[in-house]
């Protein structure tokens, strides 16, 4: 099942706290953050970095985290989604036996683009379905790259 859109997700928090804001002035506190989170992910969307994700939607992939293959997957990998919320990305896959993967790179810096790979060489942490990954030397934070291309993470 492919996870609902971040900003269609935020944008209903904002429309039910400013309509509950109206009877009771507390729920607007829940607004501020929801709308902030908002504004953040749409302006997000149209980086460089998430456009490429975004264009790996469909196609099988190889994923290294800090250098080293996610834990527990079966390849291929394919990606299935890619949001924004506030300063993390979270990439969704689809493993061969069809069970649902999740990574989040948090504040990712230092990012390399091509039209094969992603490589962010630095974020403050990664998380590979709910757990973090502990960093290893020198290696880059995670590094995408299509398996029907010649180029191949570094």
């Amino acid at each position: 099942m492919r996870p609902w859109p971040a900003r269609l997700l935020l944008s209903g928090v904002v429309i039910a706290s400013v309509a509950a804001g109206i009877v009771t002035p507390l729920f607007f506190l829940a607004a501020v953050p929801a709308a902030a989170l908002l504004i953040t992910s749409l302006t997000a969307t149209r980086s460089p970095l998430i456009r490429t994700l975004d264009g790996f939607r469909g196609r099988e992939v190889n994923v290294l985290l800090w250098g080293a293959p996610p834990p527990m997957v079966d390849a291929p990998l394919v990606v299935t989604s890619v949001n924004v919320i506030g300063p993390g990305i979270h990439v969704f896959f689809a493993s061969a036996s069809g069970k649902a993967m999740h990574l989040k790179i948090a504040q990712p810096k230092r990012v390399e683009l091509s039209d094969h790979t992603v490589v962010v060489r630095d974020a403050r942490y990664v998380q590979w379905n709910v757990s973090k990954i502990a960093r290893s030397g020198r290696a880059a934070a995670v590094a995408i790259a299509l398996r029907d291309s010649l180029a191949a993470p570094r």
